[in-house]
């Protein structure tokens, strides 16, 4: 009895080992506010990022090369940010300015690693790319012509945005780059004065005749399965909720959950994550009905342990939410159909053995009746 013990014992151990080494913590949202001046009223902006959102953009490629720069830049995860910006604005090139007066505003840091936008909104600080990526990814939001200028002599990276006339509140002469055709205004990225800082068409002294290349958007990303949701003001929490009907799933079989965003403007869409081995994937989006509810439906293809979650972006009144974990089984096949032979073998066993304590007493007044 000892012996087979032991093994029943390694499985619970192992089975609950695998629980609280694979199990994600729960983390509250990321916030950051900068603030804008438009010449007459200083707006305060508040942004916020869920959990789910930051995890997505730390899983992702972070070499950076001459040949993947566009895809450092984020668009659509900007694009609420973009959209409060452009709303205070009173032209396109005072829309660039006070792009430009959000990334001056971040603590200037050398970064050896390339980080995405969302990256650097979390951690507060970065380097040239890193900001010329928020502000190419806020212009490109609101379909501005914007390339990236590299100076690779200088180890420094700006933007250039295209307008149909020059910009008429630079401070000293013009700067621009032509390529292919299209006109390019400079667009000074890093400088820690926000209110009186590089305005779009003003180059820095160290840049001027320093040879420079210009890398157009080609490869940057189209969609992402979050935003950051922003505010003039302070966003108000939002919560979503998760049901899953079971936490054990046969392989191969659909599996329906459900859940609903506590907000009282319901827009948007919720994305489900499944996560596997400490890494997290986006698997589809639902649209909220009018009640703020959603459904998912997934279907599991590999055995193993799994966790689900979803995420809410939020809007201009809510900060976006995550919901809380759950863990699901997925049962393979194969262990479904060797159970199930297991409990056929089983039961004929058990049969067999009945049937012959059944026929043990009949022989034995066999034997008790035969004469000496």
């Amino acid at each position: 009895m000892r012996t087979r013990a032991v093994p029943v014992l390694a499985i619970v151990i192992g089975l609950v080992a695998t629980l609280f080494l694979f199990t994600p913590s729960f983390a509250q949202n990321f916030e950051q506010t900068y603030f804008l001046y438009d010449g007459q009223t200083t707006f305060q902006l508040t942004l916020s990022i869920t959990p789910t959102l930051h995890e997505h953009y730390l899983q992702k490629n972070h070499q950076l090369t001459q040949g993947n720069f566009g895809s450092f830049v984020t668009p659509y995860s900007l694009e609420q940010v973009a959209s409060d910006i452009r709303s205070i604005s009173r032209s396109e090139e005072n829309f660039i300015n006070l792009v430009l007066m959000v990334v001056h505003q971040i603590p200037y840091e050398v970064i050896e690693e390339a980080k995405y936008p969302v990256e650097t909104i979390v951690q507060n600080k970065g380097d040239c790319d890193c900001f010329s990526f928020i502000a190419a990814s806020l212009l490109k939001s609101e379909n501005f012509n914007v390339v990236l200028l590299f100076y690779e002599e200088e180890s420094h990276m700006n933007i250039g945005v295209n307008l149909p006339q020059p910009p008429r509140n630079a401070r000293t002469t013009i700067s621009y780059v032509d390529y292919m055709g299209t006109r390019y205004y400079m667009a000074e990225c890093t400088g820690d004065d926000w209110q009186n800082g590089w305005r779009v068409g003003e180059c820095p002294s160290e840049l001027e005749d320093t040879q420079v290349t210009v890398v157009t958007l080609d490869n940057y990303e189209q969609i992402a399965p979050g935003q950051v949701s922003s505010s003039f003001g302070s966003l108000q929490e939002s919560a979503i909720s998760l049901i899953v009907p079971t936490n054990f799933v046969t392989e191969g079989t659909t599996l329906v959950v459900n859940g609903q965003v506590s907000a009282s403007n319901f827009v948007g869409t919720v994305t489900l994550y499944v996560g596997v081995r400490n890494s997290w994937f986006s698997i589809g989006t639902a649209d909220l009905d009018p009640d703020g509810r959603y459904t998912f439906s997934w279907v599991p293809t590999t055995g193993g342990q799994y966790f689900l979650k979803t995420s809410w972006s939020g809007n201009d009144e809510y900060a976006g939410a995550d919901s809380q974990y759950i863990s699901v089984f997925v049962i393979p096949e194969m262990v479904i159909f060797v159970a199930g032979a297991l409990f056929v073998v089983a039961i004929i066993s058990i049969m067999i053995i009945l049937i012959h304590k059944t026929n043990q007493p009949q022989e034995i007044q066999a034997l008790e009746a035969t004469p000496e």
